[in-house]
């Protein structure tokens, strides 16, 4: 009995023992170089923070690459704060938890790659702060949050994205700030994923200085294209050419599927203009994917510029092969000699055609049954029309009118007997009319002049039908045609036509602006509407009081520069004047003074500014004037009031100065035709004799 007891205890002990050992199944550290290791060796399927029972937590080096793991809960490596190297490569991860890496500031290398992970959450690497390698290749990632990387991950310098399956590209590899200076390149390998556009869900703005320190591999993925959108996507104020700006995001996109068509032309355009087209040759061999007629070509250094074309449908006419063609600048439409879906030609111009890429069409239309050039919406944007061997009979004058940027139209081999004289909006190099039914006529002798302007075939032996005979349109003349006494009756209704329409605008004019009207009589042709204007004394010693704020400076020089030169300097009519800041009697009584000399004048002319309303001498002055206005005969105006600008005429809406401005004449220097109105109110003038010789200017 004793003895069964003691054999219990024994395996007891031993189950014990086992079992210990293989819940601490931690292998010893070993010490390699500046590491402390700890490499497993023993399947697992589940890693928990008891999988470390028993561990080194000093270790700096954990290393449990294929063991079979599916599954890491978020706190398995809690107690490592030593670590600097972690790898988990080659298991069956299909889930990376966002907080396993919480507060593992030290690790420099960590490694997932070769697992079954699917998506990268936000703030997984967020306490990578020493991070100098992250190893994610070989996984079926479709997902990366766009913060995956953020800001701290200063010293990054490779993280390997490859053989996942991505569809798209953030900025990712430009958000962790790194050092520009350590001369270092931060490489992000995206090769072999599926990607095939650019997004920019962080909204980050280009902000890369030199040398750039970026390396981004994105060869063996989706790309069709490339085009400047991408650029103004992480750079959207940038004006440049886009392609040097593509060249500081150190993307390498080679080894893509790449269609050569027009969206790729602005690169290739820029590439092929620019001294970047010897730069890095071997590394830009971007080849084409498509059309076939371009496949294996590097499509910046062998395919020249006019392959880089598209194809489009939309609106294209039945039969018609539409194409947008960049290096020409058009959208061709090439429908010549075509045929529709049931075998038929076109009788009239297409009514609709695609929406040009670059605003311009190229329209081909010779071999058809079309016997009317009428008008359509896209005439404005034709830069060529050919209308070639058609049936045309007649040329709507809008439609030529409106074909504003046409560099070429071709109506040769036709029926046209007749043209609008609209065409010579056109220069005759510019237009193709050979092999039509001109017939000649008096109608259309305007086209020898046309023709003769730039004398080159075919046009310049375009002939006309008279009688049976050819006749060179560029030989004929009014005299051979019989045409003189029409060609004299149309110039005498077209000379007369243009009088009666002066005449209408005259009075029109009139009508409208019956004062101005009457100053541009007077000043053109001497001729006032009230020739026996009376003047107050005939015999006045000055023709013109003027006055102003005394104190105001710019008036004083605006009169005393301008205005008194004008009166007292021009050689044909002199006016004497009374300036009251000039002619003034010293020691005098000044109220007196300025009342005689206001009464010897036959105008009364106040330049009118703010100060003006202000000042005690200038509204005595006023006042004055309007006494003398109201002495004589109301037949003219003797006073006149110039603003010195518009802003005035805010003050002469209220009494007094609305009762005294009433009935009087107020002009601005800032009028048109100031100086002719000015004219037109002052006292009548005789002019002098004048001699034989002199042609000096009238006063204006």
């Amino acid at each position: 009995m004793k003895t069964n007891v003691l054999n219990l205890f024994y395996l007891s002990f031993v189950f014990c023992l086992f079992f210990s050992c293989v819940l601490s199944s931690c292998p010893a550290p070993q010490i390699d170089g500046i590491y402390k290791k700890l490499i497993f060796n023993i399947p697992l399927k589940i890693v928990t923070n008891d999988t470390f029972r028993g561990c080194d937590k000093s270790v700096n080096y954990i290393n449990m690459d294929g063991l079979g793991i599916e599954q890491v809960s978020g706190n398995a490596f809690d107690d490592f704060y030593n670590l600097v190297y972690l790898t988990l490569a080659n298991n069956d991860i299909s889930l990376l938890p966002s907080s396993l890496l919480d507060y593992k500031r030290g690790i420099e290398y960590f490694r997932i790659d070769n697992n079954r992970l699917d998506r990268i959450e936000d703030g997984t690497f967020k306490h990578f702060d020493n991070v100098r390698e992250i190893h994610l290749q070989n996984n079926s990632i479709r997902y990366m949050g766009p913060n995956a990387f953020p800001k701290n991950l200063r010293l990054l310098e490779h993280v390997n994205v490859s053989y996942n399956s991505l569809t798209y590209f953030e900025p990712w590899p430009f958000i962790p700030e790194a050092d520009p200076g350590d001369n270092i390149d931060v490489v992000f390998d995206f090769r072999y994923n599926s990607i095939s556009e650019f997004r920019n869900s962080l909204n980050w703005i280009y902000n890369l200085i030199q040398p750039y320190e970026y390396a981004i591999y994105l060869s063996f993925n989706n790309f069709s294209t490339l085009t400047a959108d991408m650029v103004y996507l992480y750079n959207p104020n940038y004006t440049g050419d886009p392609f040097p700006e593509f060249l500081s995001f150190r993307m390498n996109v080679s080894q893509n599927p790449f269609f050569c068509d027009c969206k790729l032309y602005p690169f290739v355009e820029f590439l092929h203009n620019s001294l970047f087209y010897f730069y890095k040759v071997e590394d830009f061999r971007y080849r084409c994917a498509a059309p076939y007629s371009l496949v294996g070509k590097d499509f910046f250094h062998d395919v020249p510029l006019e392959d880089f074309v598209c194809d489009v449908t939309d609106d294209c006419p039945s039969g018609c092969m539409c194409q947008e063609q960049p290096n020409n600048g058009y959208l061709l439409v090439n429908c010549s000699f075509s045929k529709d879906q049931n075998g038929q030609q076109m009788n009239k111009l297409p009514d609709k055609l695609p929406n040009p890429l670059y605003g311009k069409i190229s329209l081909h239309l010779d071999g058809h049954n079309i016997r009317l050039l009428e008008n359509r919406n896209y005439l404005p944007k034709l830069v060529n029309l050919i209308l070639s061997k058609n049936r045309l009979e007649d040329v709507n004058q809008d439609a030529l009118e409106s074909m504003n940027s046409t560099q070429h139209l071709d109506l040769s081999e036709n029926k046209l007997k007749y043209l609008p004289k609209i065409i010579q909006r056109f220069t005759i190099d510019k237009v193709r009319i050979n092999s039509n039914q001109f017939e000649c006529d008096c109608d259309m002798i305007w086209m020898t002049e046309w023709i003769n302007l730039v004398p080159i075939e075919p046009n310049y032996d375009v002939k006309c039908n008279r009688d049976d005979d050819l006749l060179l349109i560029r030989q004929i003349t009014a005299e051979k045609l019989g045409c003189k006494v029409v060609l004299e009756i149309v110039v005498v209704i077209v000379v007369l036509g243009i009088v009666i329409a002066i005449i209408i605008g005259a009075v029109v004019t009139a009508r409208r602006c019956p004062y101005e009207t009457k100053v541009l009589l007077y000043r053109f042709f001497g001729v006032h509407p009230i020739p026996w204007w009376p003047d107050p004394d005939p015999h006045a010693e000055y023709d013109i009081y003027i006055s102003h704020y005394e104190h105001d400076i710019q008036a004083r020089q605006w009169v005393r520069t301008k205005f008194l030169q004008k009166l007292e300097e021009n050689q044909k009519k002199k006016y004497k004047v009374f300036y009251s800041e000039r002619d003034l009697n010293i020691g005098g009584d000044l109220f007196d003074d300025l009342v005689t000399n206001m009464k010897k004048s036959k105008r009364i002319v106040f330049l009118l500014t703010n100060e003006f309303f202000d000042d005690e001498r200038s509204i005595f002055e006023a006042d004055q004037a309007e006494v003398e206005h109201r002495s004589s005969d109301n037949l003219y105006g003797r006073v006149i009031y110039i603003l010195w600008n518009k802003d005035i005429k805010k003050r002469l809406k209220s009494d007094p100065w609305k009762s005294r401005v009433e009935g009087k004449r107020v002009l601005c220097p800032d009028d048109r035709f100031f100086w002719s109105k000015m004219r037109y109110e002052l006292p009548l003038k005789p002019l002098p004799t004048p001699h034989p010789t002199d042609f000096t200017a009238m006063f204006v």
